[in-house]
């Protein structure tokens, strides 16, 4: 009978994992199908946006970007309160960073690397987190090598990201800075 139960968890896990894997290549193909040559900087983010509310399945995503070449020295001094995001209503509007979101937008920013925190429960009180945001994941976003905005996602359940998140989103900001990068060129 433990034999059973073994497999049988096995099994559902390796199906959710197929989802996950199927669902993350999914988003990368419309990621991918954008026009950037044809669309505003705006649309480009909004739409990506709604792809990876879409496919990854979160409460929020925000998008932090500014322009290339910005001096180092003024990457840790980007406004925060004018995040793009989409929200568990599925509207993409700009909003005010939460403590949480900020806390991993400035370490994404200043390490130059994905952050993520499976329960932010444990963060600590400088840090309550909102309903919607016990996990988290943020991710860097290059143009070329020059960092230029940051994607953050979240969700209400902790541990809800498992590592093919990680590593979507890792595949997707390279693809949103190729985009980007393809955007302002053609501006």
């Amino acid at each position: 009978m433990e034999n059973n139960e073994i497999l049988s968890s096995t099994m559902t896990e390796l199906a959710e994992n197929i989802d996950d894997l199927l669902e993350s290549l999914s988003a990368l193909q419309r990621l991918s199908e954008l026009p950037a040559h044809k669309l505003t900087e705006t649309t480009l983010l909004k739409d990506t946006l709604r792809i990876l509310y879409q496919y990854c399945h979160t409460t929020s995503c925000t998008l932090l970007t500014w322009p290339a070449n910005l001096p180092p020295e003024q990457i840790t001094s980007v406004n925060k309160k004018m995040l793009l995001a989409i929200d568990s209503n599925g509207i993409v509007h700009q909003r005010v960073a939460t403590s949480i979101e900020s806390l991993f937008i400035q370490h994404a920013i200043e390490e130059r690397t994905t952050q993520n925190c499976s329960d932010c429960t444990t963060i600590g009180e400088g840090y309550q987190c909102n309903a919607w945001e016990k996990a988290i994941i943020s991710v860097p976003i290059f143009d070329a090598d020059e960092l230029t905005g940051v994607i953050t996602i979240s969700h209400s359940n902790r541990e809800h990201f498992n590592p093919w998140w990680h590593n979507l989103l890792g595949t997707m900001s390279r693809f949103l800075g190729q985009q980007l990068t393809i955007c302002r060129l053609t501006r």
